[in-house]
C-alpha cells in the first residue's frame, strides 16, 4: 500500500470533523479515521491535541491547537498501529517503573504532582487515562522491539573503546568502566530506535488508513 500523505489529507479532514466554536466547547463525536480495523473519533483527536499542549506546557490557544492537529493525528495513527502489533505478539510486559517516572516527570514539569496532573486534565475536560495508556503503549512497543531485535544490536567494541579513551582523562577505573557501559547501552539503544522507526514505517505503508 502506498503511504498516506497525512499532512495534506488532514487539511480536508480537519474542516469536516472538528467543529469547534471555542477551545473548550463540545464537538460532534464521529468516526474520523479508520486504521485497519480500528477507529479514531473526533473526540480522540481533540483529546490528543489538548493533551499534547498541556504536557508540553503550551498555552491552549486556537493557533496552538491548529499547529498541533497534524502531529496529534499522526500520534493516534501510530498508537493504533503499535497496539495492533502488540496484540499480535501478545506483549504484556512493560516497565511500570518507567511509566510512573514518566508521569511524575510530566507532573513536575507542570509544577504539580500526580493528583494535580489529574486535576489539570479534569479542568480541561480531557481523558487522563488516555494519556497514561498512550505512554503504556509506547513502553509495550519498546518491549516488542527488544524482543524482535535484541540479537541484532551488536556494537562495534573498537569504536566504543576509542571513544572511552578520548574521554577517560582524570577518571578512575570505576568511572571508566561506567563510561564504557553507558556508551555500549547508548549504542544498543540507538540501534533499537532505528529498528523501531523502520518497523513502524513499514507497517504504516502496509495498512489501510481511511479518512472519513
Amino acid at each position: 500500500m502506498r503511504k498516506v500523505n497525512l499532512i495534506i489529507i488532514f487539511v480536508f479532514f480537519l474542516f469536516e470533523v472538528l467543529i469547534i466554536s471555542n477551545l473548550h466547547s463540545k464537538i460532534i463525536n464521529k468516526i474520523a479515521i479508520k486504521v485497519g480495523n480500528s477507529l479514531i473519533t473526533s473526540i480522540d483527536v481533540q483529546n490528543e491535541i489538548i493533551t499534547n499542549l498541556i504536557i508540553t506546557n503550551q498555552e491552549i490557544t486556537q493557533k496552538n491547537v491548529n499547529d498541533n492537529k497534524n502531529f496529534a493525528t499522526k500520534s493516534l495513527i501510530y498508537k493504533l498501529i503499535k497496539k495492533s502489533e502488540i496484540d499480535k505478539y501478545e506483549i504484556k510486559d512493560y516497565s511500570k517503573n518507567d511509566l510512573e517516572i514518566y508521569i511524575l516527570n510530566v507532573s513536575k514539569s507542570l509544577n504539580t504532582n500526580k493528583n494535580g496532573l489529574k486535576e489539570i486534565f479534569k479542568q480541561n475536560n480531557i481523558n487522563y487515562q488516555a494519556f497514561v495508556d498512550r505512554q503504556k503503549t509506547d513502553l509495550l512497543w519498546n518491549t516488542l522491539i527488544y524482543k524482535l531485535y535484541r540479537n541484532q544490536t551488536n556494537v562495534n567494541i573498537v569504536e566504543v573503546e576509542n571513544e572511552v579513551n578520548k574521554n577517560k582523562e582524570n577518571k578512575n577505573e570505576e568511572e571508566i568502566k561506567k563510561l564504557k557501559e553507558t556508551l555500549l547501552n547508548k549504542r544498543k539503544e540507538e540501534k533499537l530506535n532505528l529498528f523501531s522507526r523502520s518497523r513502524l514505517s513499514n507497517l504504516e505503508n502496509n495498512i489501510v488508513i481511511e479518512f472519513q
